[in-house]
């Protein structure tokens, strides 16, 4: 209970954490998207007011380009060309285009707005912007060049280019506007404003195609710009810019960037007609701010279900410490109910089974032998029927009481049956078995028993056995040993100790073997039909019992009826042959309609036995109750089976012992007729109504004139007195037409079929 308790609280506790990680899991992704996608719109945003930005600027550029080849007058007229130059600054805003410069294809600027008489540069002169010269010139729209310091207006600008060319396509002048570097920021972080509020840390950047930063907002914390701006970018967004596939107009990367070395979140847009990439980034901390903002609330939940869970879980444990305590006291008490004999508190067969195998491990392992002393109270059953059950009682408590007296603080004692002792003597030989049983012998044979206020004399029968090493015995062929010894103790004359003399474990083990089947229900049914001798025809069954061994094997009556017999175990078996018998019938009866005749052997000690006659009686009427043909005045199809050599007493006592079967419709058959002269007389005395001719003096009359000559009179006999024959043993046709020839009415034996379980 506990362990499953504390399994079923740590089950919910990973449970719950399970449930927390996959909670913050899809939290997580949520930020995460979240967040992305407000960076993928704001870039989005800044990249459409960086394109109108440069579109405006090109256009500018364009059609100043456009006015300038249509008056070609002006570039020769510098006092005309200034003023020119001038209005197209201010539609440019003087704010952003810090000046105007034209040049040649070549390079020499020969215009400018700016003021002075300072020489014009050649951009050859200068390499920071010659590259970018190259560029425009082959760039057939505005060309964005990459950050430089104006040589002239001392300052970090970003120049914008425009090659103005002929009709025919030949260049004829270049346009070059350098916008303020921080002016362009400053637009750019206006147009962010509400961003930057609500994602603090951002930054943007303008960067060209070919890797090199042209703007960034805030402003690079560094002393040396040149290096910074003339360096190609290798960060995460230079890397997911070139990984992106062809055509990708924008993206999204995660990683550090050259600009300030932290990890970063970002989205970028690509604008191709400038070779430009617009960007936005955010501090990683920023989505595990909005991470934990978001998933505080959940997270105090768990923690709140957790403390409420554990509260819980110890509550429960203690009461369940309680509970399990009391199971245990419960347990302790139901594994003494359990093992111990509820009448004398002696141990039962159960709990000495514990005992029995304890020893034998330990006499295998170490060669400690053990002994055992079986012993039954003689003429308990008088004690029963004279005084009473309740009288019985206190003699088994009385006796019970003087075992836990004499017997060693080590040894055993175990009711093993109703007045059946088995005592387990630890570390002992036979000899001392047996010196052990005589005293307990003397002792009970002179303690007075009181009961009822009379006094009782009893004594006991003893049989003995010890396992020692070299016969390898098991459990079951010592016990089978006691079992022997005890039935000759008992044969012998009683109250005396006896132990076992067989010459094979076979002479013991029998008896061993056949109560454990019959305690393990395997006694089982076999039926032998029953056939006309006139027609064929089958007219009933005899049930016949076998035992089926542990393996599986099936062993006949022959082998074990004797053994029952002297063990006094054969009522066990006619009871459950019975039972089985009957229901069978009921069954066949239901699907067939068709009465048959079952023949089912019942031995003296059965029929001597009123309990087990009524029980029988009881089952019969129960089974006729529900039985799908009305036999109610009929015949039952019920035919007991008594047998000389079963019999015991007169014929009148064997009368009074059937009659409450004949009473309810049993039929009474002599089995083994011709086998002794008692036979003639249960035929004159008794109801008989079928004999069963003896199997021997059936197959003599096959071919002895003799033995057909008695057959013939047994069967006259029977006839006159309106009885029914059966010839037993019937095994060829030679004998089957011989007893046809006779008149016998039925025929039984293997040349029909042999007995037969039915699975």
């Amino acid at each position: 209970m506990q362990r499953r308790l504390r399994r079923g609280y740590w089950g919910l506790v990973g449970l719950t954490l399970f449930f927390g990680a996959w909670l913050a899991w899809i939290n997580w992704q949520r930020q995460d998207d979240t967040l992305h996608s407000t960076l993928r719109v704001e870039t989005a945003f800044l990249a459409d007011a960086t394109s109108a930005y440069l579109d405006r600027y090109e256009s500018i550029m364009s059609a100043l380009g456009n006015d300038l080849l249509m008056h070609p007058e002006l570039l020769t007229a510098p006092d005309q060309l200034q003023p020119f130059l001038q209005r197209y600054r201010g539609l440019l805003g003087p704010d952003q285009a810090l000046s105007i410069n034209l040049a040649t294809p070549g390079g020499q600027v020969f215009a400018t707005t700016l003021p002075g008489e300072r020489k014009l540069p050649n951009f050859r002169s200068i390499p920071e912007i010659w590259p970018g010269f190259e560029q425009a010139a082959r760039t057939k729209g505005l060309e964005v060049s990459q950050a430089v310091y104006g040589p002239m207006l001392n300052r970090w600008v970003i120049p914008l280019r425009l090659m103005v060319r002929s009709a025919a396509g030949q260049p004829k002048f270049l346009i070059a506007v350098p916008v303020e570097l921080n002016n362009f920021l400053e637009r750019w972080r206006r147009s962010v404003a509400a961003a930057e509020y609500a994602m603090p840390g951002m930054s943007i950047a303008l960067m060209r195609a070919d890797g090199y930063l042209l703007a960034r907002w805030p402003a690079p914390r560094t002393d040396d710009l040149p290096r910074f701006y003339s360096t190609k970018r290798q960060g995460a967004l230079a890397r997911a810019a070139q990984r992106a596939p062809d055509g990708a107009m924008s993206g999204v990367f995660s990683g550090r960037v050259d600009a300030d070395d932290i990890p970063r979140l970002g989205a970028w847009v690509r604008l191709p007609q400038y070779k430009v990439l617009v960007n936005m980034t955010v501090p990683r901390a920023l989505l595990w701010r909005d991470f934990w903002r978001a998933y505080w609330p959940a997270l105090t939940i768990l923690a709140l279900w957790l403390a409420v869970l554990t509260l819980a879980y110890r509550m429960v444990r203690r009461q369940a410490e309680r509970d399990s305590t009391q199971l245990r006291d419960r347990a302790e008490i139901m594994y003494r109910l359990a093992n111990q004999d509820s009448l004398t508190g002696l141990l039962n067969r159960r709990g000495m089974n514990e005992h029995l195998q304890r020893a034998h491990d330990l006499a295998r392992e170490h060669g400690i032998g053990y002994a055992l002393v079986l012993f039954d109270l003689d003429y308990f059953k008088l004690i029963n029927d004279g005084f009473g059950h309740a009288a019985g009682d206190a003699v088994l408590q009385q006796v019970a009481h003087l075992l836990q007296t004499r017997v060693r603080k080590e040894d055993h004692v175990a009711r093993w049956g109703g007045e059946e002792f088995l005592v387990l003597l630890p570390d002992s030989s036979l000899e001392t078995a047996r010196a052990a049983a005589e005293k307990l012998r003397d002792i009970i044979s002179h303690t007075r028993m009181s009961v009822g206020g009379t006094e009782l004399r009893l004594s006991a029968s003893f049989g003995v056995s010890a396992w020692e090493p070299e016969s390898h015995l098991t459990i079951a062929e010592l016990l089978g040993q006691c079992d022997s010894a005890l039935y000759n103790a008992k044969a012998g004359g009683r109250n005396r100790v006896m132990q076992f003399e067989g010459k094979s474990a076979q002479d013991y083990l029998q008896g061993f073997t056949l109560k454990r089947a019959i305690e393990d229900d395997r006694i089982r049914v076999a039926y032998q039909p029953l056939v006309s001798l006139a027609d064929g025809q089958i007219t009933g069954f005899e049930a016949l019992a076998r035992l089926v061994a542990e393996n599986g094997d099936v062993i006949a009556a022959g082998q074990f009826i004797d053994v029952a017999n002297r063990l006094r175990l054969e009522h066990r078996i006619d009871s459950r042959v019975s039972k089985q018998v009957m229901s069978h019938c009921s069954q066949r009866m239901e699907q067939t309609g068709m009465p048959m005749k079952y023949m089912i052997n019942c031995s003296a000690d059965f029929l001597s036995r009123p309990e087990d006659v009524q029980r029988l009686l009881d089952r019969a009427q129960h089974f006729c109750s529900a039985c799908a043909v009305d036999m109610t005045g009929k015949a039952k199809p019920m035919v007991i089976e008594i047998t000389e050599r079963q019999l015991i007493g007169d014929a009148e006592a064997v009368r009074k012992l059937v009659q409450p079967l004949i009473d309810f419709g049993f039929e009474l058959a002599v089995d083994d007729f011709g086998s002794g002269y008692s036979s003639y007389l249960y035929v004159l005395k008794l109801p008989v109504n079928y004999i069963k001719i003896e199997a021997e003096l059936v197959r003599e009359a096959a071919h002895s004139a003799r033995a057909q000559a008695m057959v013939r009179s047994i069967n006259s006999m029977a006839h006159e007195l309106g009885i029914l024959t059966i010839a037993e043993g019937i095994e060829d046709e030679a004998t089957a037409d011989a007893m046809r020839r006779i008149g016998v009415d039925w025929g039984q034996g293997y040349y029909w079929g042999r007995p037969e379980i039915e699975r």
